[in-house]
């Protein structure tokens, strides 16, 4: 059941990355411009997090078996209609409704394995289904460029069709197989509708801005209707009888901060995703395999770490161990922030597995799902999934902002690509965009810090 499960999870988190290092084939092949390209990355990340609290809840009202395994079928239909596209229009459709099977899946993956696992074994189960989730989040540049060098970007969808179809099958002989009841489903259709439009109005106008700038008054517009749909959410789950999200579920100090906290991670490795393999194959003009094998020490070692992680959070609680391998991002990120050309790839190969390590022993689901009652584990497994997908279409257009506006301030003009006749400005960009990922990893320590002080004072207090 977990291996099923895993698998599943690996691929809808892989094709949230995998697609990042094949940007400029497709842009080639399809003949359209790379931020027009971009969007193949951006349309399933912010679908994902527009559809997943709706799943979320219906899994926990018809069954996660069966949305899980729905989505599973869906989510590999989507990767051969996305292999098989031969025109931009028609690829973002296809990656419309491969988002639509992998938000199924996600919503509904960490219910079903706190459900099968007894509480004693969370922390090792969700540790193991860790190390899949975050190793297809981070393997995405390193699967895509080994890829990338034996055939075209369509394998890069294909290769989810055997593995989507096998791991279906093993669920369907695995999972118990519950009748599924939909007369008892209540949507809450306005709290969702709302929801929905906040979330997609909130990446328009992000990258909206990205291109016009973020004075631009229909950017400031967007983000402003943003705020107000999620005041007026709030408002209506407060009122509604069946709400989408109960949001007593946020009196949890340590479900709160554990959402917070694993999107402020996931931002930070996205970063990597969208900065390195152009430093790698741009500025250090390495191929696509070997950039591919390069960044490959990222899940190699996460690997190791994550499971070790879990079976650790088992005995010590996860926050306690995700609170010390935050620290251990300090030693990557600090290398990325004054890495220069002239250095020997070792450092930046030590830099990527010490990333590696960190991220796998990171227990954000142990974390999160372990501080959620049991009636909320459906709407917690969504919530988890929701941080994570937030975090990454975060970090995606926060990186390339940051980016973009170090390598204009330098240019004097507004910069949107990479700048081949002046790669130092990139390098630059990149010490810049890095001191900001160390800033986020700050803000995670200091909040989980908080938590495991706060907890402590009470322990005391009722000795």
């Amino acid at each position: 059941m977990l291996f099923a499960t895993s698998m599943v999870s690996f691929m809808s988190t892989l094709d949230a990355s995998v697609v990042n290092i094949a940007i400029p084939h497709i842009s080639r092949e399809l003949g359209v411009p790379m931020n027009q390209a971009e969007w193949v990355v951006s349309v399933y990340l912010v679908a994902i997090c527009a559809l997943l609290i709706f799943f979320g809840r219906l899994a926990d009202q018809i069954g996660r078996i069966p949305v899980f395994q729905t989505g599973t079928l869906i989510f590999v239909a989507g990767s051969l209609a996305c292999g098989l596209s031969v025109s931009l229009p028609m690829l973002l459709g296809a990656r419309l409704f491969q988002a639509l099977g992998a938000s199924m899946v996600m919503s509904s993956n960490f219910g079903i394995i706190t459900q099968a696992f007894p509480m004693g074994e969370h922390g090792r189960a969700l540790g193991l289904n860790s190390t899949f989730v975050q190793i297809g989040n981070i393997a995405g540049p390193g699967i895509g460029g080994v890829i990338l060098a034996i055939a075209n970007w369509h394998w890069i969808f294909f290769i989810n069709v055997p593995i989507g179809i096998i791991a279906f099958i093993v669920g369907y002989r695995i999972y118990p197989h519950e009748p599924v009841v939909f007369r008892h489903v209540q949507v809450d259709w306005p709290g969702y509708s709302t929801f929905a439009l906040a979330v997609i109005s909130f990446f328009i106008a992000i990258y909206w801005g990205q291109g016009v700038g973020f004075s631009h008054l229909g950017v400031i517009a967007l983000f402003a209707l943003a705020a107000v749909l999620v005041v007026g959410f709030i408002f209506i789950e407060q009122r509604v009888a069946a709400p989408l999200i109960t949001l007593g579920i946020f009196r949890s100090p340590g479900f709160t901060i554990g959402i917070i906290t694993a999107m402020l991670v996931y931002m930070v490795g996205y970063f990597n995703n969208v900065i390195m393999p152009f430093y790698l194959q741009e500025t250090l003009a390495l191929s696509s395999a070997t950039a591919g094998l390069i960044l490959m020490a990222v899940p190699l070692l996460n690997m190791i770490s994550a499971p070790t992680g879990g079976i650790i959070s088992d005995h010590i609680g996860a926050e306690k161990v995700s609170f010390y391998a935050l620290f251990i991002f300090f030693v990557p990120l600090l290398l990325f922030l004054f890495v220069q050309p002239a250095w020997s790839l070792g450092w930046l190969i030590f830099g990527l597995a010490m990333f590696g390590v960190a991220n796998g022993a990171f227990q954000n689901n142990p974390m999160i799902m372990g501080n959620a009652g049991k009636e909320y584990q459906g709407i917690a497994g969504a919530m988890a999934a929701l941080g994570r997908n937030i975090g990454m279409a975060l970090g995606l257009s926060l990186a390339t902002s940051l980016l973009y506006w170090d390598m204009s301030q330098q240019a004097g003009r507004r910069v949107t690509a990479y700048p081949h006749a002046q790669p130092h400005w990139f390098i630059q960009a990149m010490h810049f965009s890095y001191g900001w990922a160390v800033g986020l990893i700050g803000s995670a320590v200091l909040l989980l810090g908080g938590l495991l002080f706060y907890r402590g004072h009470i322990a005391e207090a009722s000795r």
